[in-house]
């Protein structure tokens, strides 16, 4: 990490500071700054001591979804996988719901509210699931 020059509190004259004014994130963190949104890590001191920290964070977010971007173009996350699975499951298990709840003469917005909060799901997926069947 890359140590920032520290400006004391006392050497700011809080008259010359506007709080209306909004921060300029361009103004932040330039190109040949070693570590601004590159190496944010909140066990550092530096870290921890720096006034942009929370900007810094903001950007290393916004660079690491470019990459995970380019990297889920040739390759599948695991856990995306699962989390897809699941919900297909959910959606089998809710038709066989609604085709039992059918069978009993249920009225449809009566369906559509018990299988959303029994699986979870909302109103407008499982509505779309009703009228598919």
């Amino acid at each position: 990490m890359a140590k920032h020059k520290r400006i004391k509190r006392a050497d700011i004259d809080p008259d010359s500071i506007d709080i209306l004014e909004p921060v300029d994130i361009f103004s932040l963190g330039t190109e040949d700054d070693p570590c601004f949104g590159k190496l944010h890590d909140l066990k550092a001191p530096e870290c921890m001591d720096c006034g942009d920290s929370e900007f810094c964070a903001i950007v290393k977010a916004q660079r690491m979804n470019v990459e995970r971007l380019k990297i889920e173009t040739t390759q599948r996350f695991k856990d995306l996988e699962e989390a897809e699975r699941v919900v297909n499951d959910k959606l089998k298990l809710a038709e066989k719901s609604i085709k039992e709840l059918r069978k009993q003469g249920r009225k449809k917005m009566k369906i559509i509210l018990l299988v959303s909060k029994k699986f979870n799901l909302d109103k407008q997926r499982v509505k779309n699931l009703y009228d598919k069947i």
